[in-house]
């Protein structure tokens, strides 16, 4: 069931795009006068929420999170701007111009929570119905998606500053310096804990806001991603148990809520979408031919966990409009962005994703899957809104219904231009798979596996091909099926490559958190002061490319390389700031 929420719209506000001169209110805005009352606060904790749909940072969430991996690869064409700059990342050109260096978005975001957290106390003392425990839940939620666009950043440029002043104006000075990872890491974990004092329950909404604002569920979900990192970057068994224990704890309150029935009528008490909830159950998980339905067209699904939401009015989703499905003036019809035929056009292949067609997954993600010939791959996922064609049973299940100007593939109306479809940061698949990474690490296979089989079977149509555990022996083989089970479920939605990552930093010794990298590397380029990457995980990653990958990958083979340059403007402007090593020097990271 789908959400409408109206936006307040606040006054003008100044954009700029450097961190020092952050995206900050006019004064009017942040002086005194304007925290008198309830309202006030309301509409800047709103207007948090609707700088998350902004354009500018949906597209980090994607490109950051997933460009650089095996699932995508940029279009082919020649749509300029934005294009270029994806094609420079996957062709090893990168620099410090790039456009997805720019960190502006996140920072913007970020200082609108520090203002709220200066600002909303004192209107405690002067509006009663502003109650304490209204502020406390304003005040969680400010915590924990500073702490989420924190945990963005260090994943895409490992050393940042962390922020937590509220700057109120564009003429005061941010010169704040960054640090390294172990620090950073911390103090996302300070915040989320203490978000976790007072947070909003995930049953004290049954509409929209039961998974639109970031309650108890989706804090959680954030704290034990930011302790697999963490644990993946210094093998500490301490922090993927915690992982592990938070993880659960969102599974037995998902099975508390589906059983309580508060599940803003979805499930079996809202159209049979849902599980039959028995005794026995442990994993209250959609049945797997309606999932695709419910998370990604009807939104905020039973599973769903936190998702910012989209109307196609107020909030479009234009960042997924752009990297998926593209409409300008011609009516052109493609996005940026293809999913990656080696791993999605075809099932059972060396490379492939899914090992057979009988997986729901597999026609549902991109267009025309199972078609012969293919070049490119249409992203399916956030951007149809036919629930009718999913696949087509008639063509020997090949899925050639694919989007066009008669039926655009964003609003559910059939709008041009509407892009209503939500974007989601966790839900309950994603946590399990989650818990199942740490516990492969703590030497608790045999549950791993089992949450991973669960996964994977409600989306399998022939129960001969569940997943069997017989061939799995070692660590890394439990470990290489999570991965391959996170990437069927959760491809394209931002995840991809920031799973490589910590693959990576689970195979691999001698790496430093706690120091930046230009401490590493002694204020030099030299990539040899640096720890090299996993080869699987390399491997992996050229599986994008359809030609000149090995020697791409080649120049990426050190950890600085995982990471974006920081933009050059805001080396300019912030002198704390030090730039990645590899990218110090023109001629260290040069197009083939």
């Amino acid at each position: 069931m789908k959400k409408y929420i109206l936006l307040s719209v606040l006054p003008t506000m100044l954009m700029t795009s450097c961190i020092d001169t952050s995206v900050l209110p006019v004064d009017q805005i942040t002086g005194d006068d304007f925290w008198q009352n309830k309202e006030e606060v309301t509409n800047m904790v709103t207007d948090v929420y609707k700088h998350m749909c902004a354009e500018s940072a949906v597209e980090r969430y994607l490109v950051w999170g997933n460009f650089r991996s095996d699932e995508m690869a940029p279009y082919s064409g020649s749509l300029g701007g934005k294009l270029n700059s994806l094609k420079d990342i996957s062709d090893g050109a990168m620099t410090s111009t790039n456009t997805y260096a720019d960190w502006a978005s996140m920072y913007d975001i970020i200082n609108r929570c520090n203002i709220v957290l200066e600002k909303a106390p004192a209107v405690v003392t002067k509006d009663p119905s502003y109650t304490q425990e209204t502020y406390y839940t304003d005040e969680s939620q400010m915590l924990g998606i500073r702490a989420l666009c924190h945990f963005y950043l260090i994943r895409a440029f490992r050393d940042i500053p962390y922020s937590t002043t509220a700057y109120m104006n564009s003429s005061v000075d941010m010169y704040v310096s960054q640090e390294a990872p172990i620090y950073t890491l911390e103090k996302c974990i300070t915040d989320l804990n203490r978000a976790l004092e007072h947070p909003l329950s995930p049953t004290a909404y049954t509409d929209w806001r039961r998974v639109g604002l970031l309650n108890r569920d989706g804090i959680k979900a954030i704290l034990a991603d930011v302790y697999l990192w963490r644990a993946s970057m210094t093998h500490n068994a301490d922090d993927y148990r915690k992982c592990a224990d938070l993880c659960q704890e969102i599974i037995d309150s998902k099975m508390s809520q589906y059983r309580g029935g508060n599940i803003g009528g979805f499930g079996p008490m809202g159209g049979g979408m849902g599980p039959s909830i028995s005794d026995d159950m442990k994993y209250p998980l959609l049945s797997g031919e309606y999932a695709f339905i419910s998370t990604f067209i009807s939104g905020n699904s039973m599973e769903s966990i936190f998702e910012i939401q989209m109307d196609g009015q107020n909030n479009s989703n234009n960042g997924v409009r752009n990297l998926y499905w593209n409409y300008d003036e011609k009516n052109r019809n493609t996005g940026f962005v293809k999913g990656t035929v080696s791993v999605f056009g075809q099932a059972g292949q060396t490379s492939s994703a899914y090992a057979t067609n009988t997986d729901y997954r597999f026609y549902e993600n991109v267009y025309s899957a199972g078609g012969s010939n293919l070049t490119e791959l249409n992203i399916r996922k956030m951007v149809t809104a036919d629930a009718t064609a999913l696949r087509d049973n008639t063509a020997n299940n090949v899925s050639s219904w694919k989007p066009d100007n008669s039926n655009p593939g964003g609003g559910r109306n059939g709008t041009m231009n509407q892009i209503d479809q939500n974007f989601i940061f966790y839900r309950l698949t994603d946590v399990m798979l989650m818990r199942a990474e740490a516990l492969t690490q703590l030497d608790e296979k045999d549950e791993a596996f089992e949450l991973v089989y669960e996964v994977n079977k409600r989306s399998q149509t022939s129960e001969a091909n569940y997943l069997k555990a017989d061939e799995l022996q070692t660590t890394l083989d439990y470990e290489k099926l999570v991965l391959a089970e996170r990437q069927r479920e959760l491809c394209f939605e931002g995840k991809r490559w920031f799973d490589l990552m910590r693959f990576n930093y689970r195979n691999v010794e001698g790496i430093r958190p706690d120091l930046m990298l230009w401490e590493i590397s002694g204020g030099t380029s030299n990539k040899n002061a640096f720890v090299r990457n996993y080869t699987e995980m390399m491997n992996i990653v050229q599986l994008r490319y359809i030609e000149g990958g090995s020697a791409i990958c080649s120049k990426m083979n050190w950890e600085p390389y995982l990471y974006f340059p920081v933009l050059e403007s805001e080396l300019k402007v912030n002198v704390n700031l030090h730039q990645n090593p590899v990218y110090s020097s023109n001629d260290i990271y040069v197009k083939n």
